[in-house]
């Protein structure tokens, strides 16, 4: 079966063995993720030819999946950027180089210690902003006689953590001299970069990339070399590495998207005709209370309503009108045949906090046919 969502994609999505999934059932299309991954090293060659793909360290917690890091792994990307508690996740695919995005506190620094010390060939890098931070990580490096690599967080106009070139500066001659130390960089997320407006986009895009420069000057005019920075979030990657290019640094440039690889609503809103809505979720009509709408068999336990409202219906016009734990009354637009128990496809308006609510998605191949019926989500509700 055929399910057309115009407002995505110019083509359907197909199904062809609907009664072997049980819905509620979140789908990933192989196609549409296979066309991702390929269009990443397009897009990344028409902003800056030869730029590496695997300086691309994509962000797990879109998919915070092993079958798909696997997938990644062999299309060429080596760095993983995830959450403390992704990072066993990423352990277990092969991963050996592992960013944890995150400041860590003293029993997440215990335990990503722990790791580092029973992984001695993977490289696991942490993250600090302020002298509390280095603290907690030298603190748990003495514990496990172990040494950091980490990056120094810079806030870029975020404003959720990270600190500013001077204080970027003061952090690693705090740490310079403590063997438990080892610099490895400037990570400058921007995800406030997520404007509807490209040219907004890209003001702003300039704006954090000056920010990273200054810190970066600061440090090489005390003839400090800055190996790596990181920036980037999907809807900025590449007007910051646009920005990027044009800079004149020795530091290796690495950008860490994430949601790119599912792809979402939202961000097809923001950057549309870039990636594909690869995950959605296969549902059913369970009742009809009155002619005008229907009840699906869905509800915010199963679709991320942190950026609000479902809008991607396999039937045009169709609109969610209300939604609870394990229902969405819709809209059925006039004239439409639709009936207690029929299919409907539906795409999420934010693929990341959708993925966690699943145990695990079904791959669906290029002609509709079910390769997986149970592909674990393995670091859900982390």
């Amino acid at each position: 079966m055929d399910f057309a969502i115009h407002s995505l994609s110019e083509k359907p999505y197909k199904i062809s063995a609907l009664s072997e999934l049980t819905t509620p059932c979140l789908l990933l299309f192989r196609d549409r993720f296979d066309f991702n991954i390929k269009r990443m090293g397009k897009l990344l060659d028409l902003v800056s030819p030869g730029f590496p793909i695997k300086n691309i360290w994509p962000h797990v917690k879109t998919h915070k999946s092993k079958w798909v890091t696997r997938e990644l792994m062999t299309a060429g990307f080596q760095g993983f950027k995830a959450t403390p508690m992704e990072a066993e996740m990423l352990i277990d695919s092969g991963v050996e180089t592992i960013f944890i995005a995150y400041p860590l506190l003293p029993a997440e620094a215990d335990h990503i210690a722990s790791l580092v010390k029973g992984n001695p060939d993977k490289r696991i890098i942490v993250q600090a902003a302020h002298q509390d931070h280095a603290t907690y990580l030298s603190e748990a490096a003495e514990k496990y006689d172990i040494q950091w690599h980490f990056f120094i967080d810079l806030n870029v106009g975020m404003n959720r953590t990270g600190t500013d070139p001077e204080g970027a500066l003061g952090l690693y001659n705090l740490t310079k001299k403590n063997e438990r130390f080892k610099f490895f960089g400037i990570h400058a997320y921007d995800g406030h970069n997520a404007f509807f407006d490209e040219k907004k986009r890209r003001e702003t895009s300039q704006a954090s990339v000056e920010i990273l420069t200054e810190a970066v000057r600061r440090f090489e005019n005390r003839n400090i070399s800055v190996p790596r920075v990181m920036m980037s979030g999907t809807p900025s990657f590449l007007p910051d590495l646009e920005c990027l290019s044009h800079i004149d640094m020795d530091a290796d440039i690495i950008l860490s998207p994430g949601n790119w690889i599912f792809f979402d609503t939202w961000y097809h809103q923001i950057i549309p005709n870039t990636f594909d809505v690869a995950a959605l979720i296969l549902v059913q009509v369970m009742d009809r209370p009155n002619p005008k709408t229907a009840t699906l068999n869905l509800g915010y336990k199963r679709w991320g309503i942190d950026q609000g409202k479902i809008e991607g219906f396999s039937i045009e016009g169709m609109e969610a009108l209300g939604w609870s734990e394990e229902h969405t009354i819709v809209s059925v637009p006039h004239g439409t045949d639709l009936h207690i128990g029929d299919y409907i496809l539906v795409a999420p308006r934010h693929a990341c906090s959708t993925v966690n609510l699943w145990e695990y998605f079904a791959i669906i191949g290029p002609d509709g046919e079910i390769d997986q019926k149970g592909c674990p989500i393995d670091a859900r509700n982390r």
